[in-house]
């Protein structure tokens, strides 16, 4: 299957569980009241998007990576507690270009990522949210053309990372929102005859919109 289709079954897949969760009992801000729920529990719901930036330190010095800002997208869901605590999830797409080079040799390296963040959030100064927690990425993979040929470059990040996050709830519906994933150890890359270890780590910042 292309990795776009996958994306988008993730995508569809986490938007269908985010509807049944909600269809079982979980109300939205604006109707809840506190007798309603001895807990005072709801969900939050909303797509994000913005710029990202993967840095990516190779252990060879022959190797020259030079990143370029990319683009992030996704959907997030939020179980809330007493709007204090949250459990958020993601399912979201980041894409990004390096440039490479390693003598005479250049190329241009594509990295295509699929992640789904799980942190836990603390909102009680508001409008700012504060959240950590880890990151899997069941595709992070990078490639590049050379002489019309499709080479893979090998895996960009673990399977499992970490990740700290920021946000500023501008109105009820609208947030901003900046992020930091890094990595718990490196991965085995390969460009051009040239075998070697990288460590990635990835900025973003991004506009949300929570229905």
């Amino acid at each position: 299957m292309a990795l776009w289709r996958r994306i988008i079954l993730l995508l569809v897949v986490a938007c269908g569980a985010a509807r049944v969760v909600c269809a079982q009992g979980y109300v939205p801000y604006r109707n809840l009241k506190p007798a309603d729920d001895a807990i005072n529990r709801s969900v939050e719901m909303g797509v994000v998007l913005g710029a990202n930036y993967l840095g990516i330190e190779p252990s060879a010095d022959v190797l020259t990576l030079s990143p370029k800002v990319g683009f992030r997208g996704g959907l997030q869901m939020s179980l809330v507690w007493e709007q204090k605590y949250a459990l958020q999830m993601e399912v979201a797409y980041a894409f990004n270009k390096v440039d490479s080079s390693l003598g005479e040799r250049k190329a241009e390296l594509r990295s295509n990522i699929v992640e789904v963040p799980v942190m836990f959030s603390y909102r009680g100064l508001n409008p700012v949210r504060i959240g950590a927690g880890v990151v899997f990425a069941p595709v992070a993979s990078g490639r590049y053309d050379m002489a019309a040929e499709r080479v893979e470059f090998g895996q960009l990040r673990q399977m499992v990372g970490w990740v700290a996050d920021v946000g500023v709830k501008l109105t009820s519906h609208l947030l901003i929102d900046a992020r930091f994933v890094g990595c718990f150890g490196g991965v085995d890359n390969y460009f051009e005859g040239l075998e070697f270890r990288s460590r990635s780590w990835q900025a973003s910042f991004s506009l949300g919109y929570m229905f």
